[in-house]
C-alpha cells in the first residue's frame, strides 16, 4: 500500500502491514469483556504473563489477576513458557495495543461469595492455621481466611495467642469487621462470649418473670376459691 509520495525527492513510501487489517482492531471487534480466550504463554515477566492470541498479538495477565488465593509472585510459579492457558478478557485498548486478561476470573471469588452469605455479626467456625503472639489466622473456607487478634480471644487479658490456641484447632467466633478492599475478615471470640452471656441473662430474666406470673396466677385462683 502506498503511504506517501514525495515528488521532490522522487520517493514513494510503501507499507506492507497496511495491506492487512489491524489485528488489534479485529480482536476488539470480535471479543467483548468477560469473553474467554485460549492461548500459549509466550513469556513470563516480573509483572505478569504474556499470552499469544490470534493475529500475532499478545495479551497480559497481570500478577494480581492470576489467583484469588495466592499472591501473584507465588501463583506465577505454577506456569511455564509454552503452557496452554485459558483466560478471561478484562479490557481491550486497540489504540494503545493493549489487552488485559485474567486467569482468576475463570472462577468465582471465594471471598466475595463468603461475605455475601456471612455478613458482619454472623457467627462462623474455622480452623487455626497460623499463630504468633499477636494473632491467629483462621481458615473459614477454601480460599477464605480471617484474623483473630489476641485482644479478641477471651474476655480476660491474653498476652500471647499461642497460650490459648493451637494450630489445627477448630474455633467458633463472631465476625466483627469486613474490609472488602483489603479482603480482610476480623473475628472475635470475646464478642461471641459477651453475646451469649447477654442472651443467657435475658433468658433467665424471662424465665423469672414467667415463674412470678405463674405463682401470681395460683395465688389469685386460691383466693377466688376461698371466696
Amino acid at each position: 500500500m502506498v503511504l506517501d509520495i514525495d515528488e521532490e525527492r522522487r520517493r514513494i513510501s510503501l507499507g506492507i502491514k497496511q495491506c492487512h487489517s489491524n489485528p488489534w482492531d479485529e480482536f476488539a471487534a470480535t471479543h467483548n469483556k468477560n469473553d474467554k480466550v485460549v492461548g500459549h504463554i509466550k513469556s513470563i515477566t516480573d509483572f505478569g504473563i504474556f499470552i499469544g492470541l490470534p493475529g500475532g498479538i499478545d495479551g497480559l495477565v497481570h500478577l494480581s489477576d492470576i489467583s484469588w488465593n495466592l499472591p501473584g509472585e507465588e501463583a506465577v510459579r505454577n506456569y511455564n513458557k509454552g503452557d496452554e492457558v485459558e483466560a478471561v478478557v478484562l479490557a481491550v485498548d486497540a489504540e494503545k495495543e493493549r489487552i488485559s486478561l485474567g486467569i482468576k476470573q475463570l472462577d468465582q471469588d471465594p471471598f466475595s461469595n463468603f461475605i455475601a452469605q456471612n455478613p458482619k455479626g454472623n457467627v462462623v467456625k474455622g480452623v487455626v492455621t497460623e499463630l504468633d503472639n499477636n494473632k491467629a489466622i483462621v481458615q473459614l473456607e477454601e480460599g477464605v481466611e480471617a484474623v483473630l487478634r489476641v485482644q479478641e480471644i477471651a474476655r480476660e487479658r491474653v498476652n500471647d495467642a499461642r497460650q490459648r490456641l493451637k494450630e489445627g484447632e477448630e474455633i467458633e467466633a463472631k465476625i466483627i469487621s469486613i474490609d472488602r478492599k483489603k479482603r480482610l475478615i476480623s473475628l472475635s471470640i470475646k464478642a461471641l462470649l459477651s453475646e451469649e452471656e447477654e442472651a443467657a441473662i435475658q433468658d433467665y430474666g424471662n424465665s423469672q418473670t414467667e415463674v412470678s406470673a405463674t405463682f401470681g396466677d395460683l395465688f389469685k385462683e386460691q383466693m377466688e376459691t376461698k371466696e
